[in-house]
């Protein structure tokens, strides 16, 4: 339910580190919508900048190595594939950058929030 009076900023930042927190957060001062717009947005471009820096690699070596009768599906090269080095640093870089739109957001929609009843 949104916020019917001011909101604090601390605990909205903390919710933007709790998963499914920051969704709660940006429903708390009537930002859902956007929120999540933005959010896809970011999540679109950030696949397709790694589709591109990283590309999928479709070939029988790949499949060989991703799936084999003795081991069974190998999760580690299927998702960070031959260099698990460049995998990790790019995940770990989109969640960073993810969680700094977060809580920009989120800290500049609570302020506008309190905004509107401080001038009341």
């Amino acid at each position: 339910m949104p916020a019917k009076g001011p909101v604090s900023l601390t605990w909205q930042t903390i919710f933007c580190f709790i998963p499914i927190g920051d969704i709660v957060a940006s429903y708390r001062v009537k930002r859902f919508r956007w929120y999540m717009v933005i959010m896809l947005a970011w999540g679109a471009l950030s696949t397709g900048i790694q589709m591109v820096v990283y590309p999928f690699e479709e070939d029988s070596i790949y499949t060989a190595k991703v799936y084999s009768e003795e081991t069974g599906f190998n999760w580690e090269y299927a998702i960070l594939g031959q260099t698990p080095e460049l995998g990790i640093s790019m995940i770990v870089l989109h969640s960073a950058i993810t969680y700094v739109i977060a809580v920009y957001l989120i800290r500049r929609w609570s302020k506008k929030w309190n905004l509107q009843f401080t001038q009341q």
